[in-house]
């Protein structure tokens, strides 16, 4: 088992214990990385990743994983923005439709061509990143006419707060709702505990694994619009980072990458997490390349402290 599972210490609280060491490690290193403003960059940096994070830890609860979510972040950045021009406020539905779309097709290349959605989201992420260059090979930008769009919906604030903490915030409430109060919900965690067990109680193994990965299509896809709003503008390379953070921000918050345990309270504590780190090696001056290295030992540390090896009785 996992260190936490042996010592019985819930993964989130070793979550907070590194946001309380890291950000003092940080802090000592340059104090200005507590000034407000650093702090609210922060937070609405952890917003934006939470919600792709969220949609990844769905398909890791029920036992898979979506490494399409950079691909999907990319294409829906360059097609919102080439959509608002001519359908305007059409452009958000019509986005988190296409997001949406993309993580049933994934669904259903696992579910019904019985393909692993390790290789099967792989594939699609490349597909989708060539789209995402085949409809703008290089960065568009947001035509002027076009600003009062994407600043009422995302860049404006209310009561003095980003409208991206909010609309972060409505996600992390949609998708609690879900895992907490739905049957769909309490099937992803059951199929991630024992597809076995789940399959002989009745559970519809395809349907909720289907809705897990749209689930990941629609935090994909809120974040290619929201990067799009935030840059006035779209550009195929924009989600590439959010593959190995959103799955770093799920591990790391104690989702098990068996499957089965987890929630949404711990994505979140690890959205800050991985946030904060990022803003932090970047203020105490960590060169650009060692902080990959860094990024991916949080990543080993994460699965070391969650994964249960009495599901893998054999790691390969």
């Amino acid at each position: 088992m996992g260190l936490t599972h042996k010592l019985k210490i819930p993964p989130v609280y070793i979550t907070v214990a590194l946001l309380v060491v890291v950000g003092l490690a940080f802090y000592l290193g340059n104090p200005n990385f507590l000034t407000p403003y650093n702090l609210n960059t922060i937070i609405s940096f952890s917003a934006i990743l939470l919600m792709v994070a969220l949609g990844q830890m769905c398909t890791i609860l029920v036992g898979g994983i979506d490494l399409s979510v950079g691909g999907l972040v990319s294409f829906i950045s360059v097609a919102f923005i080439l959509l608002i021009k001519p359908i305007g406020y059409w452009a958000y539905p019509a986005c988190i439709l296409m997001g949406v779309l993309a993580g049933y097709t994934n669904g259903l290349i696992l579910t019904r061509i019985k393909i692993p959605s390790f290789i099967a989201t792989l594939g699609t992420g490349g597909i989708l990143t060539s789209l995402a260059y085949l409809v703008s090979p290089r960065p568009v930008n947001l035509s002027p006419d076009s600003y009062q769009v994407v600043d009422t919906v995302v860049n404006g604030s209310l009561l003095g707060v980003s409208n991206v903490l909010y609309i972060g915030l409505a996600v992390f409430l949609l998708f609690f709702a879900i895992l907490r109060f739905t049957s769909t919900g309490r099937n992803i965690f059951y199929i991630g505990s024992n597809i076995k067990m789940s399959w002989m109680s009745g559970i519809n193994i395809t349907r909720t694994r289907n809705i897990a990965f749209m689930l990941s299509g629609l935090g994909a896809a809120l974040v290619g619009i929201t990067m799009s709003s935030i840059r006035y503008g779209g550009d195929p390379v924009v989600g590439t980072a959010y593959v190995l953070n959103s799955i770093a921000a799920v591990v790391v918050g104690g989702t098990a990458l068996t499957g089965g345990t987890g929630g949404v309270v711990n994505t979140l504590f690890g959205a800050i997490f991985m946030s904060m780190l990022d803003n932090g090696m970047n203020v105490v001056g960590i060169d650009q390349y060692l902080q990959q290295a860094i990024l991916g030992i949080m990543v080993i540390i994460g699965v070391t402290l969650t994964f249960d090896r009495t599901k893998t009785p054999i790691v390969k």
